[in-house]
């Protein structure tokens, strides 16, 4: 479902979407992005990252056309200003912004994925399993970041496998089934156990 709001979802499907009551039409990532919707990938080395480019490059790739005059000249002064309050503000840890981001932690990686889509003013952030495979460390600074952009006013949706993520980080738990919304819970005191019977039920 998400592939399809972020307009990567290759194959057919039916419905429509709506932003604050409007309908909108969403065919591919630019026109997500058009519309302020950004998305963290679940896989992010392949499909987040470009490994050999430098940490700073990787996160000015989606908003490069900031940093330009005219079409082609990029204002390097500028970009390395931005990625420099982007490693601070993400707390992006390497000893330099030109090192590959391959090299880097996953935490790290995820961490410079955000400050990415983050540069592109979001109104809806998409993040698809953001804690898989980081350290306990770098979750904790991801949980932190995520309520910091809720109370920002940021519409934000986790996909998370993990349910005592969901129920930590979380207003209100969807719970799907074969891409069709089975529920929808508010989270004022949810338990596993309610989310998993009603995962469950026929």
């Amino acid at each position: 479902m998400v592939q399809c709001l972020f307009g990567s979802y290759e194959g057919k499907f039916e419905g429509n979407i709506f932003i604050n009551q409007k309908q909108v039409n969403i065919k591919n990532c630019a026109q997500a992005i058009e519309h302020k919707i950004v998305m963290v990938p679940e896989d992010r080395k392949k499909h987040g990252i470009v490994s050999i480019m430098g940490v700073g490059k990787n996160i000015t790739l989606s908003s490069l056309k900031s940093y330009c005059f005219g079409k082609m000249v990029v204002n390097e002064a500028k970009e390395e200003q931005i990625i420099g309050s982007a490693i601070k503000r993400l707390k992006v840890k390497t000893f330099s912004p030109d090192l590959p981001i391959g090299r880097l932690s996953g935490g790290n990686q995820q961490k410079a994925i955000l400050a990415k889509c983050l540069l592109l003013n979001p109104k809806i952030l998409i993040l698809d399993e953001p804690t898989r495979g980081i350290d306990v460390g770098a979750k904790y600074e991801i949980y932190k970041l995520i309520n910091q952009l809720a109370q920002e006013g940021i519409a934000i949706i986790v996909i998370s496998s993990e349910l005592p993520e969901v129920l930590g980080i979380s207003d209100r738990v969807l719970v799907m089934h074969q891409g069709k919304l089975k529920a929808s819970l508010i989270n004022t005191a949810l338990t596993q156990e309610q989310v998993m019977e009603t995962a469950l039920k026929e």
